[in-house]
């Protein structure tokens, strides 16, 4: 074919494109992952690359986020560098990203899976099952016993689709002007992957999984079943796909798993989908003994308040923020990432995800270092970084290019700038709001709350005293929540293997009332006041 070669390094991958695109979609094209959070927008600053050959000049975009040394040595940004002949490109692929792939389960109900039609092979002993939970960041499946439910083994990756952007609303919009198949396609080879490499331990074949029950927001299970996306990216959002799904595994595209039908779990509204519902059922939170909140906090936060007159949910547009994309040394929950931070002896101490070297800074590790801000006099109440603090942390305010930070690490050149505490202040009244619009519906103050539930990665390694400083949940709270890990999966594993439970996500789907908080004539209110940190 006519064109130019590329070669990437390390993985020694080459491909032959046209002449004139770009690096980034040059690796996708070669199935190479380039850290791109925003998806190729030239936001982020996080799809660096090294080009050695005939390349575009420097543009706006990399003047104002790299520096002249790095471009001198041949290093530019992914979406906007352009081959114009042969290259190799050198990449620092993304790290092993903690995946949370446990979490509570209310008592399992199993039916026999010949009522479902479902019979043993003679030619196996295995009658198997999955479960997929599609989170926008990360992938946590696992093979299930038909016969008794129970979880034989179990894995988790960094979702494929990152080279698309960190957020929903960047892969939607992506889906639009591509078509969902740039989304379906490596999400179902992802997924077929996975499920057969949990084969061979077990010592299992492809003809052995039957039945896979699969859970995510309403993107994602819409990029699983390859429908149009493109109702998501603006409001009233109607056309959605709401509605579980029947289809078998080789029909979308899963070719070796040609014995499996697939079953998605349906959605509550175009924003609160089918994991809410699966947290649902895995915690089956009661509320004879008082008001149930189940919270999961991701890119797309969704609360789900459980009272006796029903279920009220709602979702909050964080944004990428909380899992550490969007911040300038911000990353996944991936080693080396700063996960905690303190005060002690009046400076800052921090801890890393596996104990090594700090490299960047995750998702909970940002919010407890604005909390040391905080109560070191850094931050004001008003989120702005103060230059006049003495005494022993006083030396990690400095000002560059009129913008103030706050040094982290000095030798990692890990910092929190003023422009990163307010996308963190914007992610966490994000989420204020949504609780404090649900309780204001449903008459209740945070004190009638008797239990909080927090799901989801971010939420396992969060901190709730950290979370009550910065406001993001009442005071009240601050030792009330109860961390129930990865509930999407438990759900979809429940639901896997009952036909009642199926029918229960059904019905939870259809009555559970939905709060549009950006059409409340108080959201403008309670998210400005939202926004502030408390004294």
């Amino acid at each position: 074919m006519d064109g130019i070669e590329v070669r990437f390094e390390p993985a020694g991958k080459v491909v032959r494109i046209a002449r004139g695109i770009t690096a980034h979609a040059a690796s996708i094209a070669a199935g190479v992952a380039i850290d791109a959070p925003c998806g190729g927008l030239g936001r982020c600053g996080r799809c660096i690359v090294q080009v050695q050959g005939e390349v575009s000049p420097p543009t706006v975009d990399e003047v104002e986020l790299l520096d002249a040394a790095e471009m001198a040595r041949g290093v530019r940004l992914g979406c906007r560098v352009r081959l114009l002949g042969d290259a190799v490109i050198s990449v620092v692929a993304p790290g092993s990203i903690r995946v949370v792939d446990q979490g509570v389960s209310a008592e399992i109900e199993v039916e026999h899976p010949s009522d479902r039609g479902i019979d043993p092979s003679d030619d196996s002993p295995y009658l198997l099952g999955a479960v997929v939970d599609i989170g926008t960041t990360t992938l946590a499946a696992a093979l299930v016993n038909l016969d008794n439910g129970d979880e034989l083994i179990r894995s988790g990756a960094l979702n494929v689709q990152y080279p698309w952007g960190a957020d929903v609303m960047t892969r939607v919009t992506m889906a639009v002007h591509e078509g969902v198949d740039v989304l379906h396609d490596p999400l179902i080879t992802q997924v077929e992957r996975m499920l057969l490499a949990m084969l061979e331990p077990i010592g299992a074949s492809a003809a052995d999984i039957r039945e896979i029950a699969v859970v995510g927001n309403t993107a994602m299970t819409g990029s699983f079943l390859g429908v149009d996306l493109s109702p998501l990216a603006a409001a009233p959002y109607e056309g959605v796909q709401l509605e579980s799904a029947y289809v078998s595994a080789e029909r979308l595209g899963m070719e070796r798993l040609d014995q499996a039908s697939c079953y998605v779990l349906p959605a509550i509204s175009a924003f609160v989908g089918a994991d809410i519902v699966a947290g649902l059922l895995a915690t089956a939170p009661d509320p004879a003994d008082g008001p149930v909140l189940l919270l999961d906090l991701g890119t797309n936060g969704e609360l789900a308040l459980v009272t006796a007159d029903g279920v009220l949910a709602a979702s909050a547009a964080a944004g990428p923020a909380l899992e550490g994309a969007g911040i300038e040394s911000g990353m996944r929950a991936e080693p080396g990432a700063v996960e905690r931070a303190w005060l002690e002896d009046d400076d800052l101490v921090i801890a890393t995800i596996g104990g090594f070297q700090p490299v960047g800074i995750c998702g909970s590790g940002a919010l407890d270092l604005m909390a040391v801000m905080l109560d070191s006099g850094v931050l004001d109440t008003s989120g702005r970084v103060r230059d006049d603090v003495h005494g022993a942390i006083g030396w990690r305010v400095f000002e560059r290019e009129k913008v103030r930070a706050f040094v982290v690490d000095p030798d990692a050149g890990i910092v929190i700038t003023q422009k990163d505490v307010r996308q963190l202040q914007l992610a966490k009244g994000a989420v204020r709001t949504a609780i404090d619009s649900l309780l204001a519906e449903a008459g209740l103050t945070p004190d009638d709350v008797t239990r909080v539930l927090v799901a989801g990665g971010f939420g396992l390694h969060a901190d709730g005293r950290t979370l009550a400083r910065l406001g993001m949940i009442p005071a009240e709270w601050s030792d009330r929540l109860e961390f129930v890990g990865n509930t999407a999966k438990e759900g979809a594993r429940l639901a896997l293997v009952s036909s009642s439970t199926r029918r229960r996500a059904e019905e939870l789907a259809s009555t559970v009332r939905t709060l549009s908080l950006a059409s409340h004539p108080d959201f403008q209110r309670r998210y400005i006041a939202s926004l502030d940190f408390p004294e």
